[in-house]
């Protein structure tokens, strides 16, 4: 038996700052879904805000998407660290975190619209964990 450790960040908040939505550009076709991670870290005060744009359209016209979504969660460390020491599961479990909400914003919206509703399965974000590494700046 393995006794479970508390991790050393806590989930503070979660919001959708932007979004929108265009059900005429769904025809009932399969969604390419693209998710695009970025981060900034706040190393004095231990505060990560991850940011995560969602992208749904039909086709290979981005541009005609069907959902954008800009989404902010922010996490807090125990004590601030410098970026270089922040756990590696960090990364993969901040984006595994954020996912519900965004999943549960797309189904309640389509819901209430009177649509289509649209559900997003489980999906595997661990190719997030690299670009979501990559593109954190430290403020």
């Amino acid at each position: 038996m393995v006794e479970a450790q508390k991790a050393s960040f806590s989930f503070e908040e979660f919001k959708v700052s932007q979004f929108s939505f265009d059900e005429e550009n769904h025809t009932g076709s399969e969604l390419k879904i693209w998710f695009i991670p970025s981060g900034k870290y706040n190393s004095t005060e231990g505060i990560f805000e991850v940011m995560i744009k969602f992208i749904a359209h039909e086709g290979e016209d981005a541009e005609k998407a069907v959902f954008r979504i800009n989404s902010n969660a922010i996490f807090k460390f125990n004590s601030p660290i410098q970026i270089e020491e922040i756990p590696s599961y960090f990364y993969m479990n901040a984006i595994a975190i954020v996912f519900p909400y965004i999943r549960a914003f797309i189904s309640t919206l389509t819901l209430q619209a009177n649509t289509r509703l649209l559900k997003l399965g489980l999906m595997n974000l661990s190719a997030l964990e690299k670009p979501l590494k990559e593109n954190t700046i430290v403020i």
